[in-house]
């Protein structure tokens, strides 16, 4: 009888734990959503305005019959266009929430408040953080995103538990999740580049190229080297279409990326693939191929490599060689019509 009374309070106590957990990290979790959505609701209306004014802009230069204001009124179009997604983009970008939930483990959380009270949540906050760090380091992302959720329940002051949070929320695919922890450290430390390049790549994740790119710039403003950064910004750039402003930051990052790592880094091959595609885009063929084969001899299994080539080689009049790269690339990718309708032109 005494020990299943006790048992009976052991557990009543547990569940007291995990209601106070559940409690703070839900009053942690909505104030962050709050302010990241509030953030994003900014960013919609300053953009949909932004997209009005250039409507009105291109409506007056289109009523010009001179040359200069069909010009304009083109220039205001893509304008218009461009503010029209990031404001899509930013609506997308208020709806994202938290998916991770504590584990009820913090058993300090239930103590009566007091100086020594606060000491050992903070001492308690500090080796979660550094058992954190370790997990993250050798790629346990959920057991780290545990201890760094830990670290700012107990001290929510730690920012450096609550960057790492944000990026074990990236390495495990919740990309919104990420987006909401980065904007809440950058809304106590907004000096801080790191957060910027995570919140960038998080947004680049989920499709929401114009944010993404809005993000990196900063980034890029208090570290012009920041390698990981200059990837992001290029990466953004390119799937938007900026073929020219892309290039110079995907190079640069590539470059940066040889001569940090004194060799061949393994991010250096899917580098190459983007900046062979920038150059392919912009009507530099020669330089796109050589890309094109230098990025196959590390990634020979890729197939938009192979297919890259066989491009190249169709805007180089070299239709045998064209037609030996799509059939590399078919072999890896069978079903794949892309490289079908390079052979089609091919045979032309």
């Amino acid at each position: 009888m005494r020990a299943a009374a006790k048992a009976a309070e052991e557990a009543a106590r547990l569940a007291t734990i995990s209601a106070d957990t559940a409690t703070l990290t839900g009053e942690l979790q909505a104030k962050e959503s709050a302010y990241a959505a509030h953030d994003a609701a900014q960013v919609a209306a300053n953009a949909s305005r932004e997209a009005h004014r250039a409507v009105e802009n291109a409506n007056r230069a289109a009523r010009a019959l001179s040359l200069n204001g069909r010009d304009v009124a083109q220039r205001e179009g893509a304008r218009a266009r461009s503010a029209a997604e990031r404001a899509r983009e930013a609506v997308d970008e208020a709806h994202d929430r938290h998916t991770r939930m504590a584990s009820p483990t913090v058993v300090e959380l239930t103590a009566s408040p007091g100086l020594f009270q606060a000491f050992r949540r903070s001492m308690r906050a500090e080796s979660s953080f550094a058992h954190g760090t370790t997990l993250l380091e050798a790629r346990k992302y959920d057991e780290a995103r545990e201890r760094f959720l830990e670290a700012t329940i107990l001290y929510p002051e730690h920012d450096q538990a609550r960057a790492l949070l944000a990026w074990s929320d990236y390495f495990l695919g919740d990309y919104r999740g990420a987006v909401v922890g980065f904007k809440a450290g950058l809304q106590r430390q907004p000096t801080w580049e790191g957060l910027y390049n995570g919140l960038g790549w998080s947004r680049l994740r989920l499709g929401r190229y114009h944010l993404a790119v809005a993000a990196f710039r900063p980034a890029l403003e208090r570290n012009p080297e920041y390698l990981d950064a200059l990837h992001g910004f290029g990466s953004a750039l390119l799937e938007l279409g900026d073929y020219e402003g892309a290039l110079e930051p995907l190079e640069k990052a590539l470059r940066g990326a040889r001569r940090v790592m004194g060799e061949e880094p393994p991010e250096a091959g899917p580098l190459r693939a983007k900046v062979a595609w920038t150059l392919y885009y912009l009507g530099r063929y020669r330089e796109a191929l050589a890309m094109f084969i230098r990025a196959s001899l590390g990634m020979p299994d890729s197939y938009q490599l192979h297919a890259g080539m066989g491009w190249c080689y169709i805007k180089l009049g070299q239709k045998d060689d064209a037609r030996a790269a799509f059939e590399r690339a078919l072999r890896l990718k069978p079903d794949d019509e892309a490289i079908r309708e390079g052979l089609r032109q091919v045979s032309l």
